[in-house]
């Protein structure tokens, strides 16, 4: 009897110990992005959240430029880009990239455009020009690319800065995206500055 009893109660600890683990692992998992969505405010990490720079599929960039996590310039956290379009002035399609390759595939199905907050200041602007915005993914069998109109309405943030919403549409797709390249593309511009980035989405 002694012994039926030892083991039922082994087995018992045995079962609670990988229930526990399996919860604990299960949690640590669901914590993990999937990519697709970038909020940088707090409680976000306080990095660029996997974006970096591609300096080798930049087109017709001839700037320096520094891509980093920000949570001063506008009192929050955001992604920023520091550019310098002035040698790219006459250009229409002046074109820096960044990328992010997701830690797991992300299900493309039932997304149609991909937004995001755009902050810039257009005191850094002297010649009138504007900017555009891609993105591009041409991996894991789907295929991406597509670019947004004009960036040009836009309401106050504060400390001389302009912010926009902007929205590129984007034909329906089945599949899984594992990494994106996105883009900010300056339009006979000399802006010279930073610029800001939050809320990056598929929708």
């Amino acid at each position: 009897m002694k012994i039926t009893k030892n083991i039922i109660v082994t087995i018992g600890f045995a079962l609670t110990a990988i229930f526990v683990l399996s919860c604990a692992t299960t949690g640590a998992a669901a914590k993990r992005p999937a990519g697709g969505s970038w909020s940088f405010a707090d409680p976000a990490p306080a990095n660029t959240q996997g974006w970096y720079l591609v300096p080798a599929e930049f087109y017709q960039y001839h700037g320096p430029i520094e891509l980093k996590y920000d949570n001063t310039t506008l009192g929050k956290g955001l992604l920023r880009l520091d550019v310098d379009f002035t040698k790219d002035v006459e250009l229409e399609w002046s074109e820096p990239k960044m990328a992010n390759d997701f830690p797991r595939a992300f299900n493309m199905k039932g997304k149609t455009r991909f937004v995001f907050d755009f902050y810039y200041n257009p005191s850094f602007d002297k010649a009138g020009g504007h900017f555009k915005s891609k993105v591009f993914s041409n991996g894991n069998g789907i295929m991406v690319n597509s670019t947004s109109d004009a960036i040009e309405k836009a309401e106050d943030a504060g400390n001389g800065y302009k912010k926009a919403e902007v929205t590129i549409l984007i034909m329906p797709i089945s599949g899984y995206m594992t990494d994106l390249r996105f883009s900010i593309a300056g339009y006979l511009t000399n802006y010279k500055g930073p610029v800001f980035f939050d809320n990056m989405r598929f929708e």
